[in-house]
């Protein structure tokens, strides 16, 4: 053990200066060594680490290359499409069968790029299947915006595009889970 020499510690200083100042210094990242305070401390199976260290480790799982971003895009906008010209046929059946397009989506895009990851091909395959999916429902908005009068569309007439909304956000929101990139803490 090494005595106290009443010259103080370097890293404390730099820590105590942080933005942070009024925490205490209690931890410190288990890769780098770099003191942090609890708010700052990242849980990992490990132990804790820094933002920096637990950001320097995510970069490396990303593996997309180039050509990923546009295949997950160009796959999810087509299955989305295809799926959305049965909606008006299933009804309430939609909502059982637009998380099943998602991960449908998701294993044909893991499938089409090697099982490769990223962030950016997560949100290439989310925009690709809003944008597959608006062409229908802007074709079933048309009707209702058309209606001449001060007519208010009855609740039959507005359901294709209720039901064609649902299953937009259910087919993207689950493509997007099942890629990892939501997170709920």
């Amino acid at each position: 053990m090494t005595e106290p020499t009443g010259i103080p510690d370097e890293n404390a200083a730099q820590a105590a200066s942080g933005p942070h100042a009024e925490e205490e210094v209690t931890l410190r990242c288990n890769r780098c060594g770099k003191p942090i305070t609890a708010r700052d401390a990242v849980l990992t199976p490990t132990g804790y680490r820094c933002k920096e260290c637990v950001r320097g480790q995510q970069k490396a799982f990303d593996t997309t290359q180039r050509l990923d971003i546009v295949f997950g895009f160009l796959i999810s906008a087509v299955i989305t499409f295809a799926g959305s010209w049965l909606v008006p046929r299933l009804g309430f059946i939609t909502l059982l069968v637009a998380p099943g397009v998602g991960l449908l989506i998701h294993n044909a895009v893991r499938a089409a790029v090697n099982r490769r990851r990223g962030r950016t091909l997560n949100q290439a395959v989310l925009w690709g299947s809003i944008i597959g999916a608006l062409p229908l429902v802007i074709i079933t908005l048309i009707p209702l915006l058309t209606i001449s009068g001060n007519i208010v569309p009855s609740f039959n007439s507005a359901l294709p595009l209720i039901w064609q909304v649902v299953y937009s956000v259910m087919t993207a929101s689950s493509a997007y889970a099942q890629a990892g990139g939501i997170r709920v803490k």
